[in-house]
């Protein structure tokens, strides 16, 4: 009879809880944008794709930036390390296929060295969504798209799709860089502002 109560309000809880609704997160105050360009460190983890007319391809990704020194690495979904990037005030480094290389600009670098043209300067401004300049906002002032180029002059068509408040800030979780017929797509599962 015990075990048949607490089995009865066991099922009792599960439903109580299923049928109350889940709050969504509340938007971050007024002053967010402030608090924004005010980040200087912060990792992002996710998924990165690069779609080009000749090929598909995508790794996982971990960034780390602390102002204006990051890393990256980008691995395949086994955990296999493709790449290995640091970028600091002395110089890059960049392991690629068990291989050290060192060089001064990292953009350069990874594209002589593997072909992809990944947008490596400046990422604070546009991983973040930082970029005013130009932009197109939504109602909640979040930057929807914008141009940016590149300090090689490339110019970047920049889409960001999706938002998620963490942090008192709205930060980005799908974003689609373009450059002529290349498609840059990550799509961010984590952030840690530090």
């Amino acid at each position: 009879m015990i075990n048949f109560r607490l089995i009865l309000l066991v099922f009792f809880l599960f439903i109580t809880g299923c049928a109350q609704q889940i709050q969504k997160s509340t938007p971050p105050n007024d002053n967010w944008r402030d608090q924004l360009q005010a980040v200087e460190k912060f990792s992002a983890e996710g998924k990165m794709a690069f779609i080009s007319t000749q090929k598909r391809q995508s790794a996982n990704f971990v960034w780390d930036q602390h102002a204006s020194e990051y890393s990256l690495d980008l691995n395949t979904f086994i955990g296999t390390n493709v790449l290995r990037l640091k970028n600091e005030v002395s110089g890059v480094e960049l392991e690629v296929d068990g291989k050290h290389y060192q060089g001064d600009d990292a953009q350069r670098l990874v594209y002589e060295l593997t072909g992809w043209l990944l947008p490596l300067s400046q990422p604070d401004a546009w991983l973040l969504g930082k970029l005013e300049t130009g932009s197109q906002v939504d109602e909640l002032n979040r930057v929807v798209s914008t141009t940016w180029v590149s300090p090689d002059t490339r110019q970047w068509r920049i889409r960001y799709d999706e938002y998620r408040a963490e942090y008192g800030i709205w930060l980005p979780t799908r974003i689609t860089l373009e450059h002529d017929s290349l498609k840059v797509k990550l799509m961010i599962n984590q952030w840690q502002i530090k």
